[in-house]
């Protein structure tokens, strides 16, 4: 089933990369992340067919390419436990006009900011491959984000110390 579900988000990706291409719609980045970005970017494989985008305060015209994604999820920055410059690490989707995937660590940390049980099975598999000096770096990253959301920010801080228990970052 896993391999079975990115070959579904690579053809609706490509569906709606076709669609652009034959509208004329010059789309601004999306980027990908949770379990969508994870299959996409091949860091994992899982079982799921929808998607999770950073709201990047899109256009409405957006809409038209959205809609072909189906079942989305847009993740508010301000609620989301990355750093800022996440788009410098993000790796573009070869073959895709403008699709990107938030590098292991950004999704790590991502996860870290809810830690559910799921996000704790992701982040055991994602860790492996992780630069876990960047992953410290980024960190601090997030910590001194002031636009953070005050309760994401301690929920995060919470979360962080287990997270550093478990797996000695």
């Amino acid at each position: 089933m896993e391999n079975k579900s990115r070959d579904i988000l690579i053809q609706i990706l490509r569906d709606m990369d076709d669609f652009a291409e034959m509208k004329g719609i010059d789309y601004p980045p999306i980027y990908l992340l949770g379990g969508s970005g994870c299959i996409v970017g091949e860091y994992l494989s899982r079982a799921t067919t929808d998607f999770d985008l950073l709201d990047m305060e899109y256009a409405s015209s957006m809409g038209r390419l959205l809609r072909i994604l189906d079942r989305y999820d847009f993740l508010d920055l301000c609620l989301t436990t990355i750093p800022q410059d996440f788009t410098s690490r993000a790796k573009k989707i070869q073959d895709y006009k403008n699709v990107f995937v938030l590098s292991r660590e950004d999704i790590i940390l991502s996860k870290v900011g809810r830690y559910s049980q799921k996000d704790i099975e992701d982040i055991s598999i994602l860790i492996e491959k992780a630069d876990r000096a960047l992953l410290a770096e980024l960190i601090d990253k997030v910590v001194n984000r002031e636009d953070l959301a005050e309760r994401v920010k301690s929920a995060f801080t919470v979360n962080l110390k287990l997270f550093r228990e478990s797996f000695y970052v």
